[in-house]
């Protein structure tokens, strides 16, 4: 990128005498132009002068920018400098420039000191034409290997995280440098390899292809710069090649809190396109330039887009340049020059978990202000290449290459520091908005912010303070020690009158606690002889203020008292009849008020969310209704999601989605805690669900849904299909708890649910669907005796499998890679059979519809007989069994920890027992039991075949 400037000189004296400006080899100062300061002005905030200067270019020509303003002989150090000059002046950069006759303003700051202000100014414009982008980092590939101090290689048979089919080799089968190109080959071939990133060998995985990444990381990481990359693409469903950037260092934690940048990405290129509006023969084009931030998964985003060339040339039938400029606050995407796409930091983020485990986010333009280095891959199959354009892995285009002419790296030399100020700017970029990040809870100023409001855990939260009505002296308060629990308030009460109060001047608002919140805390009475009650308050400053008055439990035990936020706002002031607290506007948010003398102690005082007692909650109706909040998961592509008037009386305000992707869930969920975990609520007094959907648009053949309600993945119902609305009328649905609880292959908790709905057109099958949802809540009867089970009570000897399944219990595969069915065997009649026969890992056996709480028969024991009928492929393949509660708790030994010791013989029933005491010591939570499984090791189960027979729990 080249910048044409002419030549111009001159200086201008803002508040002292001109000093000429030394003009260094490329730059020069610029004649006709016009500086004035205006006076300075004190920012109390900041702690700064600062003074807004305006420029006019009284020339006939165009300055062309980058243009920078020096700041010299000033009496006050510039504080926003963008760089100094070689003679240590500071400057300004006007990256625009400055047309004839136009003006411009910008302002100044200064750090605060006792003097005048006084500074010197002047204009300069490059004098040289030449780029501004200096080369720092290449290869031309113009040997004959891969050039090992500039690249490392990935070597494993990972799959990516993401299903990908390849195992990654270092040989000269899968990348090889000759005639001044790298060229990295996918093949079809097995291959075994660490089935991890980290290359460790005792984790072996067996994937149907071979191919090559190489990174550049610790040989080459940078941070902001121009990168090209001249590359031709391979072609063909089930390719998915790709030149991308991952942070070095990952100062914001795991994937994708860190960031990731991808330069270019392109899947199954000349197979049939998918595009919006692609026609039979049209052949897939696009590359797609993307980010990825936000949290670590599964908390992460991404935002990006994708673009065709020209006359419809494919990226696979030559070499094109790709290239990214990235400077501090913005990222701009490139194809043979073509300048196609921009992203800036008010579309990313990052947060983070710091030392405290608290959730914060990121400063300034965070996570891509660190350094990245650079990786260049060719994968096969996985998650997107294989389950778009025509679908899975069409082997018969194998071997594929993906071929690099070269790579290079610039910085630019106005501004190496943040890279700022020699923007490629093309003609109509598409910008791309990215993501706003969700609101966190700063426990400095956001005091009283959900979905827990901690007052006093062991400590007094920060922002809030201890205080007290005491006209008479008689009330005395400290934070003292107990054993078992840290520390607590201690509170005495010697005469009738005064209170004490924890305060949170000037006051907070605590309205997202009105409809489900409670207030909760610990309390421990030491001496009652007055038999005093006492009085809990909320208050929002004298009179405004709602109180309830409680019974003090007995002397010398530790009890919970909790009480709806909703019951205290119901009541005026005991003491100002016809008053109020406003709970917009709560100062103090505990008050304890004894109505005579007493001594006790105050711990866990908090509030926090509890639908005990409500027989509706309402998630959505007109607004969102804490703690719920409407979120979503896309895979690619976007889904908007709008509130929006639906012009129809009976519904108001609805939320209207609108699906740009095939691959997205849409949910109602509970705000997140300070550590990111969703807040997890009891239902299990509530018995349907219920929500209105509207069709807008529907386009689809195949016009199904999909629903689920989430307990924090893997905890959940799975997907449960619901029948379609018809377009354009508003359609009412009322589903059982029952039903979702007892649907194939769930394990919805009711007692912990933070997603009471997804719902979404089915997965794959979603594009230009456009859907309205409103009326959204889960309701009750108010009868107890009727509510949906939420566990299994084992008391007795309890057979799971003999010749049938028990009513609770159902086959369970987790990934799709083992057939589990009932067989015949010669000796027993109806056994199981679990036949692994899929290349990838997986676990097998039986799971249960609700958690077995195995608490009454903990001195018992599980049993089981298995015949092992076919071995593993794998010579080394360990035989284990897990059993797993529905929390994620687990037990996993090989078979031979059993009391009975032994290793699987091939053609033999053998018998397996295990202590359910030795199961809870070993990890798992015997109050959940909700799946027993026997499998090879993990990716090394292929081939094996077992029956199960006799699957018993034992008192």
């Amino acid at each position: 990128m080249l910048k044409f400037t002419k030549s111009l000189i001159a200086s201008v004296v803002v508040f002292t005498a001109a000093t000429q400006m030394p003009v260094i080899a490329e730059w020069e100062n610029i004649d006709n132009v016009e500086l004035n300061a205006g006076r300075q002005v004190f920012d109390r905030t900041n702690r700064q002068f600062n003074s807004t200067v305006s420029i006019k270019n009284n020339s006939g020509e165009d300055f062309i920018g980058p243009l920078r303003l020096l700041v010299s002989d000033s009496s006050m150090v510039l504080a926003n400098p963008d760089g100094s000059n070689e003679e240590g002046v500071p400057y300004v950069v006007i990256p625009e420039g400055l047309g004839a006759g136009e003006s411009a303003r910008l302002q100044l700051s200064f750090e605060l000191q006792r003097a005048r202000l006084r500074f010197n100014l002047a204009l300069q414009q490059e004098a040289e034409e030449e780029s501004d982008w200096e080369l720092v980092w290449s290869d031309e590939f113009d040997g004959d290997q891969v050039d090992e101090t500039k690249w490392s290689f990935e070597e494993n048979c990972w799959g990516g995280g993401n299903n990908e089919q390849q195992c990654y080799t270092n040989r000269l089968d899968n990348s090889v440098v000759a005639d001044g190109l790298l060229t990295i080959i996918a093949k079809r071939e097995d291959f075994t390899g660490p089935n991890n990133p980290n290359g460790d060998t005792n984790n072996l995985a067996t994937l149907p292809y071979t191919s090559a990444r190489l990174r550049t990381i610790n040989k080459g990481d940078w941070t902001y710069g121009r990168f090209e990359i001249s590359a031709k693409m391979p072609q063909g469903q089930g390719t998915w090649p790709a030149i991308w950037m991952l942070p070095t260092d990952y100062v914001y934690g795991g994937w994708a809190a860190s960031g990731e940048i991808d330069i270019m990405e392109a899947v199954n290129l000349k197979a049939q396109s998918d595009a919006s509006g692609a026609q039979e023969g049209d052949e897939e084009n696009r590359i797609h330039g993307t980010l990825h931030y936000g949290r670590s998964w599964p908390g992460n985003v991404a935002s990006g887009t994708d673009f065709s060339l020209p006359n419809g040339i494919n990226p696979a039938d030559g070499f094109h340049e790709y290239a990214i400029e990235w400077e501090d606050g913005e990222i701009r995407w490139y194809i043979d020059d073509i300048h196609y796409a921009t992203q800036t930091s008010d579309g990313w983020y990052a947060q983070y978990v710091d030392e405290d485990g608290v959730l914060r986010d990121a400063e300034g333009s965070a996570p891509f202000n660190e350094r990245f280095h650079m990786l260049i891959n060719l994968a096969v199959g996985g998650n997107w290449a294989a389950n778009v354009n025509e679908t899975g892995i069409d082997e018969s285009v194998f071997p594929q290459t993906m071929q690099v002419d070269y790579v290079r790296v610039y910085e630019c030399s106005i501004n190496p520091s943040n890279g700022q100020g020699c923007a490629t700017i093309g003609e109509n970029p598409e910008f791309v908005p990215g993501n706003t990040p969700p609101v966190l809870q700063d426990p400095d100023s956001d005091i009283g912010a959900g979905p827990v409001f901690d007052i006093f855990i062991d400590d007094l939260s920060d922002g809030l303070g201890f205080d007290g009505f005491n006209p008479d002296g008689t009330v005395v308060y400290n934070v003292t020690s107990e054993d078992g629990r840290g520390n607590v308030i201690s509170l005495s009460q010697s005469g009738n009158v005064g209170n004490f109060f924890v305060n949170g001047s000037p006051g907070m608002d605590l309205s997202h606690f009105a409809e489900y919140g409670e207030i909760s805390f610990d309390i421990k009475v030491v001496e009652n002889n007055s038999d005093a009650t006492a009085l809990i308050k909320m208050d929002s400053g004298w009179p405004s203020v709602s109180d309830i008055r409680i019974e003090l439990p007995s002397v010398g035990e530790w009890q919970t008292v909790t009480l709806k936020v909703a019951d205290i706002l119901a009541n005026s002031n005991t003491f100002a009849p016809g008053n109020f607290a406003d709970v917009a506007q709560i100062v103090n948010p505990f008050v304890f008020e004894p109505s005579g003398p007493v001594e006790l102690m105050l711990d866990n005082i908090k509030y926090q969310y509890n639908l005990a007692g409500i027989n509706e909650v309402v998630v959505f109706d007109e607004f969102d209704h804490p703690p719920y909040t409407l979120g979503q998961f896309v895979a690619n592509g976007s889904v908007t999601m709008e509130q929006i008037d639906s012009g129809d009386s009976a519904q108001g305000q609805v939320k209207e989605l609108t699906f740009n992707t095939n691959e997205s869930v849409v949910f109602f969920q509970t705000q997140v805690d300070g550590t990111g975990a969703t807040l997890k609520l009891d239902m299990t007094h509530l018995d349907t669900l219920e929500f209105d959907l509207y069709l807008v648009e529907d386009p689809r053949d195949l016009r199904n849904f999909t629903i689920k309600m989430d307990c924090g993945f893997p905890c959940g119902t799975g997907d449960v299909p619901i029948e379609a609305p018809p377009v354009g009328v508003w359609t009412s649905y009322s589903i059982p708890l029952a039903d979702l609880v007892s649907h194939p292959g769930s394990n919805l908790d009711l007692a912990s649910v933070d997603t009471p709905l997804v719902i979404f057109p089915s997965w794959g099958n979603q594009q230009g669907v456009v859907m309205q949802v409103d009326n959204v809540r889960v309701v009750g009867d108010g009868d107890d005796n009727n509510n949906v089970p939420i566990e299994v009570v084992v008391a007795e000897a309890t057979t799971i499998f003999d010749d049938d399944l028990a009513s609770e219990w159902s086959f369970f595969d987790c990934c799709g890679n083992a057939a589990v069915s009932f067989d015949t065997d010669g000796q027993r009649g109806q056994v199981i059979k679990v036949d692994f026969f899929g290349p990838s890992g997986t676990v097998s056996g039986l799971q249960a519809s609700l958690p077995h709480n195995l608490n009454a028969v903990s001195q018992g024991t599980i049993s089981f007989d298995l015949k092992l009928v076919s071995p593993s492929n794998f010579a080394n393949a360990a035989y284990l069994v897990k059993f797993e509660g529905s929390d994620g708790s687990f037990y996993e030994r090989e078979l031979s920890a059993s009391l009975e010791g032994m290793q699987p013989e091939l053609g033999q029933w053998q018998t397996y027992t295990f202590n359910i005491a030795d199961l809870a010591a070993g990890g798992l939570n015997i109050e959940k039991l909700r799946l027993i499984m026997a499998f090879p090791s993990w990716m090394n189960a292929q081939g094996a075949i077992y029956q199960l027979d006799n699957v018993v729990i034992t008192p």
